[in-house]
């Protein structure tokens, strides 16, 4: 080699070539899709976290301009410790046989909060490690905000959710009731529940204030990064949208109250989803005001366009990642035998398509009358059929009963059905709970029922709730022992085809006051008066 040459070689970069470790890119690409997908029903079902679809864009842009702002000289990394390619290959591919029950229970049980946070954080937590490996603290500092941000579209949990929304709702409820009757209107107050003269304004889940909280968080954190706003800044952007997302559902409450005394309850449902979104998006322009007023005066920098993304890539540590084939491999083999058992399950499942509970043909001699469900409850229950009635009896303690009945098809939200629990709703209309949950057996059309008994009491009245589900004609084993997940029911880490069956519930409601709860033999009474059951037409799968 000429002297010409060799000068060449040691002044100027060859081209850059992308030596990936194809195993670590693979292993990236699929927990984040899988971290997406698994989230997605929830952002397509759930209005509360219907921005999650915007999320992971904001999560690709972040990394654009973060990265793409960055120095020349920001991309020489120093060799890092190879601690981790030390570890022997199969050690670290340990973790993956952990993936069969995980996803088992993912799927058993529609994405429990812990399992979908667990997915998400490990996620998080292998994103954040190949950024050390590939770039050491710096690039893991780059990336950090970004990466993090994701979590922002993760469900919460129902075991932090569900206290969140009842206190919300009861307390969003008590506040408006107080500006109510210091302005003079009559108002009266059942947990979340306000009775005005010309109807009634019940703050259901969607209506509790959470979902302006859960997204006014993520949209101040977005403004925060986006303006390039300094730490404590950004944490004060924060408080303000926190304190602003109550404020506005407070705002949004009291105006629905209002017009329901001024103008009756079809001009309240009229106005309800326009006052909603008129809030919201007032939130969202608030929260973008003040991260504006909060801004450097020489904003923030932007990529200038100029470097190539090739040659940043392959200028990573890409050496440094440990040897993941064996990682790969294994979670590979977890992920094909889990749901390849689904499939042959899902070939041999044979679903309940129609409800084996109906109104009584003659139900409406024995007193029984059928109200409607309210707009937004049903919406939140997504179930394909349902009853909601009264019973006027003399032989109840208040001489009404109350009951309802609802049916799923298999379906996104059959998954969720067992979400609509009596000791998760109530609470949300000021009942609390009492004593453990008993069980109880009732003949019903020559069917003997299984049942589960639930006590509640409010201020000086009290009540017994009957409450009993079934998946294609069959009890669901629920455990309220447990205090692991906020759904009790009965996991077993091997699939099976819960997921694909149809779900029924059925309920009876008597309220009470005194110490004497109503006999079971009352209960036994009511319930036949009410609801028929028939022979399901298939085997119970």
């Amino acid at each position: 080699m000429s002297e010409v040459q060799a000068a060449r070689s040691t002044s100027a970069p060859a081209a850059v070539r992308l030596p990936l470790n194809w195993p670590f890119v693979v292993l990236l690409a699929g927990l984040w899709a899988w971290a997406v997908s698994i989230n997605f029903p929830f952002w397509d079902t759930d209005p509360n976290y219907s921005y999650g679809f915007v999320v992971p864009l904001l999560v690709v842009f972040f990394l654009w301009k973060r990265l793409g702002t960055e120095p020349a000289d920001f991309w020489t990394f120093p060799a890092v410790p190879d601690t981790a390619r030390r570890l022997p290959a199969w050690l670290i591919a340990v973790p993956a046989l952990a993936l069969f029950p995980v996803e088992v229970y993912r799927i058993e049980y529609h994405q429990s909060g812990i399992v979908l946070w667990a997915i998400n954080l490990a996620t998080v937590w292998f994103t954040l490690a190949g950024a050390l490996w590939l770039g050491g603290r710096r690039l893991l500092l780059a990336v950090l905000f970004p990466v993090l941000f994701f979590l922002t579209a993760v469900p919460w949990p129902a075991k932090v959710a569900v206290p969140v929304q009842q206190a919300l709702m009861t307390g969003v409820a008590q506040v408006v009731a107080e500006i109510l009757l210091w302005l003079g209107v009559p108002v009266g107050l059942d947990g979340a529940v306000l009775h005005l003269s010309k109807g009634t304004v019940g703050i259901v889940e969607a209506c509790s204030g959470i979902r302006s909280l859960q997204s006014g968080l993520m949209v101040s954190l977005a403004v925060g990064e986006l303006l390039g706003l300094t730490r404590p800044r950004r944490n004060g952007l924060v408080a303000g949208a926190i304190a602003l997302a109550l404020i506005s559902n407070l705002a949004r409450t009291f105006t629905l109250c209002w017009i329901m005394e001024q103008h009756g309850d079809e001009a309240m449902h009229h106005w309800h989803d326009r006052v909603g979104n008129i809030a919201m998006y007032s939130l969202y322009a608030l929260v973008y005001v003040g991260g504006k007023l909060l801004e450097p005066r020489d904003g923030a920098p932007w990529p200038d366009g100029s470097g190539s993304w090739k040659d940043r890539v392959g200028r990573l540590q890409w050496v440094q990642v440990p040897d993941l084939r064996p990682l790969l491999a294994i979670t590979g083999a977890m992920f094909t035998v889990v749901h390849v058992w689904y499939f042959v399950l899902k070939l041999q499942a044979r679903p309940q398509m129609e409800p084996y509970f109906e109104l009584r043909a003659d139900s409406a001699t024995n007193g029984v009358t059928q109200t409607e469900f309210d707009s937004e409850v049903w919406k939140r229950l997504g179930a394909n059929s349902g009853e909601q009635v009264r019973q006027k009896t003399a032989l109840a303690p208040f001489g009404f009963v109350d009951a309802y009945h609802l049916f799923w098809r298999p379906s996104p939200m059959s998954k969720i059905a067992l979400h609509h629990r009596p000791d998760i709703c109530m609470p949300g209309s000021g009942w609390v709970q009492v004593g453990e949950v008993e069980t109880l057996e009732m003949p019903l059309d020559g069917q003997s029922l299984h049942f589960l008994l639930f006590r509640f009491e409010r201020g000086d009245t009290r009540a017994v709730q009957v409450w009993g589900v079934w998946r294609n004609g069959r009890p669901v084993e629920m455990d309220y022992s447990s205090k692991l997940t906020a759904l009790p029911e009965k996991y077993r880490p091997i699939p099976s085809a819960r997921h694909l069956m149809g779900v029924e519930l059925v309920s009876l409601f008597v309220p009470y006051k005194g110490t004497v709860a109503p006999s079971e033999s009352l209960i036994r009474m009511l319930l036949p008066q009410i609801f028929r059951y028939h022979t399901p037409a298939i085997p119970a799968g």
